[in-house]
């Protein structure tokens, strides 16, 4: 948790530095949520890969109506992510000893996990399909 916290440091010091100082909350929020979704549609990929249980498909069954769509489904976990997010961060203001507790590297730890998500979730998605 304590490497999540810095990349998550490293984003607001980075985003509170630049032009638009009040927006860095929201962009930050956006931004990890996203980034959340995209490493746990990894890990689903990596569960299938390894034992041949699609997670996804399991939870999609366990959904009521509407969210058991392709779609819904997506949603489901987007709104999921959220609200860990949320939680981690910015309830209680938690942001603020994030902010104050971890280094600032010039955004190098926010890229790093930017890139390593992406190439590991491209990486699996070429390697599994």
């Amino acid at each position: 948790m304590n490497l999540y916290y810095a990349i998550i440091g490293d984003a607001i010091h980075t985003k509170r530095k630049s032009k638009n100082k009040h927006g860095w909350s929201l962009l930050v929020f956006w931004l990890f949520s996203g980034f959340l979704m995209f490493n746990m549609f990894t890990l689903f990929s990596v569960i299938k890969l390894f034992t041949g249980y699609n997670i996804a498909i399991g939870i999609e069954q366990c959904l009521p109506g509407a969210l058991s769509s392709k779609w819904g489904f997506i949603i489901f976990i987007f709104v999921s992510c959220m609200c860990i997010i949320y939680f981690s961060i910015f309830y209680k203001k938690k942001y603020i000893y994030i902010y104050r507790n971890y280094k600032h590297r010039k955004g190098k730890l926010f890229i790093a996990y930017f890139v390593v998500s992406f190439v590991l979730m491209y990486g699996i998605a070429l390697f599994f399909y």
